[in-house]
């Protein structure tokens, strides 16, 4: 018995720890691949840069136009028989980052691919005063370049027909015909060139891919060729997926490319460098479109590196991230919530939620009821920018409503009860408030965000307290500026943060304390949002900064026009669901039209009898003017703690428009002598 326990023991043990390595290796499967990018400022640093990812020395190195993709098309096969790189250049003279690796590799050969109208022979010479031999290969046309090309490679291993006429088809294949060594033959849509039909009919072949649908590469065409099989979809990118699920189990899925589909020069130098690890290339569009997602899912355990060919400007972030997780990266949704004269934004990504500010207290429930219909349970973070009732009013009511991960405000207090009120339910919640500091950033699903200002501890103005933002998702940016004025823009601007964005979310409501034209020119964004209520008595927004947003053609969008505003992101373009509003401020008043004597009938006017003379009164004196306390405006001054009426003998000249409440929440006392 104990023996059968002893043995069962070892048994077990033996079961659990098996399972536990069967579950951490596939733990370890599930893990995300690497990704690099390979670029550099423009195509031929990014052709130097693929250069050097993947050669330390070559005796053989093939030239071509950055300019053209025509001859190029086919350069790929040419490169990997000898196991060369593609290098770009100019076609007027050798680029100096081609010279450059030319140099660097010891190339003792190069091979141009196309004739002097590709590349000079001015660049040639240049390229043989650099001690290195040359030849070309070339012909009359693109396609009779391509035909000379595969003479260079033979075709016993089969051949790839192509429209010549575009690249992406071309360059989808590449990297696999390459290491097929099967040469890349370009053909008009309808009918092959005689010579090219010539050549392979008199030359065995045993396989032949026809790339694209029949409208670009004709029926006729596949016709004339052996054993052929057409790859194609409705794009270039349902090609491109075509032709991975077909050498799906042929190509190094350790290892993959990724391009864009309209930028021919990285993925032709990219093509060579794919090659050389049996490598494919994945083609890509401001997305990842459907075809290929699928292909992407359907491998991605395969994958362990993924190297992206060009900067975010090519490639976005967001692009990069759906491939490397390997499931669609959601929208980014910026929602400008009409909250009458106040603020409140709310941000989502991908299930992931941010507010700014929630409005004036009389606008707390639409706040909070505009969250639920977004179904929102989770706010991820809240942003007070600052202390004032317009901005933070509706905070606690949203606090006490939803969960919330953090909250952030600035270092600064206010005697009044929206701030008390919002304080209070942060504290109910056990909730320890983040201070903002610049630099700090912050996830928010795919986007992410980073703290601007406010850059000091303190300031006179609560305004310059704001919480300005920059949200960042793929290559699309938006900034939020709470009521910032020209002293926090100017601290911004000596910070020399990297603040140019798409979208610029007006400071305080359009106030011509705010958006100078020095940083409205640093952000230059192309679209401007103004937060600001119908008919308010700040009389917001400015003409004068109307007029500047105007002068630089930036959309403007504004919810006393357009009520809440969405702008939505796929992280390369932006589109709102309302048209731009006018530019037409609130403080310019619309004098009235004098009547035109053609528009008025002439009076009928009968002559009165002249009145008698009567003797002229002599009028009383009249009594001292007295206050107008009946007046509904109330007023303030710049250093006074009180609120008064029009006229108060108390007020001084530089007296401020305000509303009641506001003066209330401010924390303003009524005037004891004209009581308001």
């Amino acid at each position: 018995m104990k023996k059968f326990l002893k043995s069962f023991s070892a048994f077990l043990f033996t079961l659990i720890f098996t399972i536990s390595i069967t579950v951490t290796n596939n733990n370890a499967v599930s893990a995300a691949p690497k990704h690099k990018r390979i670029y550099g400022k423009g195509r031929y640093e990014t052709s130097a840069s693929i250069v050097n990812s993947g050669w330390e020395k070559s005796d053989y190195a093939v030239i071509a136009s950055g300019e053209g993709f025509a001859d190029a098309l086919s350069a790929a096969p040419l490169a990997k028989k000898y196991n060369a790189p593609i290098i770009l250049t100019e076609g007027k003279n050798l680029n100096g980052n081609a010279k450059n690796q030319l140099k660097r590799l010891g190339v003792k050969n190069v091979i141009i691919v196309g004739g002097t109208g590709s590349i000079s022979t001015n660049a040639e010479k240049q390229i043989n005063n650099l001690g290195i031999s040359t030849r070309r290969i070339y012909g009359n046309s693109r396609f009779d370049t391509s035909l000379e090309v595969a003479k260079e490679i033979g075709i016993e291993n089969g051949i790839v027909v192509t429209n010549g006429l575009g690249f992406a088809d071309a360059l989808s294949m590449a990297p696999i015909a390459a290491n097929k060594q099967m040469p890349i033959i370009l053909t008009p849509a309808n009918n092959l060139p005689k010579n090219i039909k010539d050549f392979i009919n008199t030359n065995p072949y045993n396989k032949s891919y026809i790339l694209g649908g029949s409208g670009v590469v004709s029926s006729t065409i596949q016709d004339g060729l052996k054993n052929s099989k057409r790859l194609y979809g409705n794009s270039r990118y349902d090609t491109n997926a075509a032709i991975l699920k077909e050498f799906a189990e042929e190509v190094n899925l350790d290892n993959i490319y990724v391009a864009a589909g309209s930028n021919y020069p990285d993925a032709l130098s990219g093509s060579a460098l794919a090659a050389k690890t049996n490598s494919p290339i994945v083609l890509v569009s401001n997305k990842v479109e459907a075809s290929v997602m699928s292909f992407i899912k359907n491998k991605h355990s395969n994958f362990n590196n993924i190297n992206i060919i060009g900067g975010s400007g090519v490639v976005s972030d967001t692009t990069v991230k759906t491939v490397v997780d390997g499931k669609e990266v959601g929208d980014l949704k910026v929602h400008y919530i009409d909250v009458g004269q106040g603020d409140s934004i709310l941000i989502q990504q991908d299930g992931h939620n941010m507010l700014i500010d929630a409005g004036p207290n009389s606008a707390e429930t639409t706040v909070a009821n505009y969250l639920k219909s977004q179904g929102i349970t989770k706010l991820d973070y809240i942003v007070g920018t600052h202390p004032h009732e317009d901005h933070i009013g509706g905070l606690d009511k949203v606090i006490d409503s939803f969960e919330v991960g953090r909250v952030i405000m600035p270092k600064a207090t206010h005697n009044t009860k929206a701030f008390k009120d919002v304080v209070n339910s942060i504290n109910n919640k056990g909730i320890k408030i983040t201070t903002p500091k610049v630099g700090d950033s912050y996830e928010l699903g795919n986007a992410r965000w980073q703290i601007l200002a406010p850059v000091n501890a303190s300031y006179g103005n609560l305004n310059n307290y704001s919480i300005v933002t920059k949200l960042q998702f793929g290559n699309n940016s938006f900034i939020f500026t709470g009521d910032a004025e020209s002293l926090s823009e100017g601290e911004i601007l000596q910070k020399q943060l990297d603040i140019s964005s798409d979208v610029l979310k007006v400071g305080h409501h359009g106030s011509k304390t705010s958006t100078t034209k020095n940083f409205l020119n640093k952000v230059s964004p192309k679209y401007a949002v103004i937060t600001v209520g119908k008919g308010n008595s700040y009389k917001h927004p400015n003409q004068e900064v109307l007029n500047r947003l105007k002068a630089k053609n930036i959309k403007v969008y504004r919810t006393d026009e357009n009520g809440t505003i969405v702008a939505t992101s796929d992280g390369t373009s932006i589109r709102f669901n309302k048209s731009p509003g006018s530019y037409k401020g609130n403080d310019v008043v619309t004098p009235m039209s004098k009547p035109t004597s053609k528009s008025q009938p002439k009076p009928n006017i009968k002559p009165q009898p002249k009145p008698s003379t009567k003797p002229t009164v002599k009028p009383k004196p009249q009594s001292k003017p007295q206050p107008n306390y009946n007046s509904g405006s109330i007023y303030i001054t710049k250093s006074g703690k009180k609120y008064h009426r029009d006229g108060c003998r108390s007020l001084s000249r530089s007296k401020i428009a305000i509303s009641k409440q506001d003066a209330i929440n401010r924390g303003y006392k009524p005037c004891t002598v004209c009581n308001p």
